[in-house]
């Protein structure tokens, strides 16, 4: 019992204590017989009913969603088996109820139907008459939960000790609602739990799920074999690549743009041992060296202004994996000093730290120039050349691989028949003429592009002609190839004569070496045979 109702309540004699002594030590042995709620609190208002020899004992709780009183537990021998008074709900500020719910006073009421707080509705939903009343308010860690009524004792009036009863039993009751309350807490979070753990399980497994998926997607995409090409430089490129596959050499890929070599580079990562671990690539390109070695190498909060934060740089996000760093060449001298330490020592210091990180990382460089005549010219250290230049891959450009052209033109349609939801059928033999005759200075990348035009270009079902062609293309047929006789005749056959001249050209040139020959024209052996015995060469 609080302090606040011991000073309302009079002292009682030893003997009645003794006495509620022992009600209190049973009401207390009913919790731990008991963990079931319901049934603790009937029991203890049963006890109650017994014990002070009266009709009917009740709980209210208050609903504060609806700020209701609700019937939750009651003991009333005047109700009959079809009259249920759980569950019934009257406003929270009305009632007797409610006012000692107000006022968290306990209250004796000798005779209710003078006391104009009386809410007379309950009496007639149940056919019941109620002549007198205790009411203690519920309260659990200084808040009101509800109320304790006990009604109409059966000889006497109520007085003092019946007060003086429900005033110690009440906050027992107050404390087995809160135990039962914090319990369902419990019980909800912990289901709760359960189905955000088997939701964060099935969320893994998906993950993990899809994670593999796309692994296996693009290790399919990175495998050599889907790199298009059977002319003799490209197949010398394929065998360049196999040699060092599995092993960690540093390799530096030389070509035009738009050759494919960040592709030949993510093709040595995704069939190599380090396949699990992260490819990451940086152009060095344009990039202020600040900026680039933040990127690199990253940086300590304050390194410089806007460094709010610390941040990874790529070689420490590769360990383990692989690094691709296109354009070296384009590096200041400065920060090629940085990258030789990190290739030559397996260090990395962040900008802005005291301190160097060991990584593990495999080193694939490229460059659109000659970086030996780079060297000669001072612009990139000598020392560096030598650390990169360890295994060197020379990606032809495509106008020395044109015996590749059909493979890919016929490759990037399928693609962009897919990408674009078309269903072109292919490319005329006219088109594809015009096509092999270009010199196509921006390579793969620039062919991919005026496969994608002319697909847009092109009716759904139909296929690729001259007319979806771009103007340059179809200026093709101008003094690049020997002039033997090209006026007059259709497309096909200027185009024949101009091949034919082209191959007469080469032979006297190469003295009849087919594999020079082969290799100029970027005709695979075969292919330049089957052209020879065609134009009785």
């Amino acid at each position: 019992m609080d302090k606040e109702n011991e000073k309302r309540l009079p002292h009682l004699p030893d003997s009645y204590e003794n006495e509620m002594l022992n009600v209190l030590l049973k009401v207390s042995a009913l919790l731990y017989q008991h963990l079931n709620i319901d049934e603790l609190i009937l029991h203890i208002i049963g006890l109650i009913k017994e014990m002070m020899n009266i009709e009917a004992v009740s709980v209210l709780l208050h609903d504060e969603e609806t700020d209701e009183f609700v019937f939750r537990w009651v003991e009333d021998e005047r109700l009959t088996p079809e009259t249920k008074l759980s569950a019934s709900r009257f406003p929270s500020n009305k009632g007797i109820a409610g006012s000692v719910f107000a006022s968290g006073n306990p209250e004796i009421i000798l005779d209710v139907g003078w006391d104009p707080r009386h809410f007379k509705r309950i009496d007639t939903q149940t056919d019941c008459q109620t002549r007198s009343m205790i009411a203690i308010p519920l309260e659990k860690k200084d808040k009101r939960i509800g109320v304790l009524q006990v009604l109409n004792k059966k000889e006497g009036d109520f007085d003092e000790k019946d007060l003086y009863l429900l005033s110690s039993v009440a906050p027992i009751i107050a404390m087995a609602l809160d135990n039962a309350m914090m319990f369902a807490e419990l019980e909800s979070s912990y289901q709760n739990l359960q189905i955000t753990d088997k939701l964060k399980d099935k969320l893994i497994e998906k993950a993990q799920a899809e994670n593999l998926r796309l692994r296996q997607a693009i290790e399919s995409r990175y495998k050599f074999d889907q790199i298009i090409g059977n002319s003799e430089c490209t197949l010398d490129v394929f065998r360049l690549c196999e040699k060092v596959i599995m092993s960690d050499i540093t390799v530096l890929i030389e070509g035009e743009t738009g050759t494919g070599k960040e592709l030949i580079a993510r093709c040595l990562h995704f069939n190599s041992p380090r396949k699990e671990k992260p490819f990451v690539s940086q152009n060095c390109g344009g990039i202020p060296d600040t900026l680039l070695e933040s990127e690199l190498f990253g940086h300590k909060r304050g390194a410089f202004t806007g460094a709010v934060a610390d941040k990874k740089g790529l070689f420490e996000i590769a360990d383990g994996g692989t690094i691709f760093l296109d354009e070296v060449a384009e590096m200041s001298t400065a920060m090629q000093t940085g990258l030789l330490r990190a290739i030559q020592e397996g260090e990395i210091k962040p900008l802005g730290a005291d301190y160097y990180k060991k990584v593990n990382v495999r080193m694939i460089s490229s460059t659109n120039r000659h970086l030996e005549d780079c060297v000669k010219k001072g612009t990139f250290r000598e020392d560096l050349f030598y650390r990169m230049n360890v295994f060197t891959i020379k990606m032809p450009p495509l106008r020395e691989r044109t015996g590749d052209i059909p493979l890919l033109v016929h490759h990037f349609i399928k693609k962009f028949n897919e990408k674009h939801r078309r269903h072109i059928k292919g490319i005329d033999r006219d088109a594809l003429l015009y096509l092999e005759a270009y010199s196509f200075p921006g390579n793969v990348r620039e062919l991919e592009n005026e496969i994608e035009r002319a697909v847009a270009m092109t009716e759904d079902g139909g296929m690729v002609g001259t007319v979806q062609l771009s103007d340059k293309i179809i200026g093709t047929l101008e003094p690049t190839f020997p002039q033997h006789e090209v006026r007059g005749g259709l497309l096909k056959e200027q185009v024949e004569k101009l091949e034919k001249a082209l191959l007469i050209q080469k032979i006297d040139e190469y003295s009849g070496n087919k594999s020079k020959i082969a290799r100029a024209l970027g005709l695979s052996r075969y292919g330049l045979t089957k052209k020879m015995q065609r134009y009785g060469l």
